[in-house]
């Protein structure tokens, strides 16, 4: 199992099982939801996951188009969001309170990556999702 909570501690979650592999997504709306150069995140069967504290404070934000994030209405931290699919959660991998053994698999979306950004590591790189063309650097 494997735990997380946001800044304050206000909301918290478990993943049942093992964390997947982490992805990290260069995409200009992961930039600006995050505020950083990528998404470091990693995706979960809706049935793997738990609410433990504080259900109640997730604030959701969202496009028109339905994409968005979820955070905690006190600190704002980004908290696990629901695929547009229903069977799933986004989970960002920065909330888990220890190390979940699990690590960065691929980057994507770097064909939109910021200029600065400068990805490390020897995980594949693809243009845009998993599957597509991978990007050599």
């Amino acid at each position: 199992m494997v735990q997380g909570s946001c800044l304050c501690g206000a909301v918290a979650f478990e993943v049942a099982g093992e964390a997947p592999p982490i992805g990290m997504c260069h995409c200009s709306k992961c930039r600006k939801v995050s505020g950083v150069a990528s998404n470091a995140t990693f995706m979960v069967a809706r049935d793997r996951l738990a609410w433990t504290r504080g259900e109640d404070r997730i604030k959701r934000f969202a496009l028109p188009t339905g994409w968005g994030v979820s955070r905690c209405a006190v600190c704002g931290s980004p908290l696990p969001s629901l695929h547009p699919s229903g069977g799933a959660y986004w989970v960002p991998a920065g909330l888990l309170d220890a190390d979940p053994g699990s690590r960065v698999a691929a980057h994507i979306y770097v064909g939109s990556k910021a200029a600065w950004d400068e990805i490390g590591g020897h995980a594949p790189r693809y243009e845009e999702s998993y599957g597509s063309e991978s990007a050599d650097d």
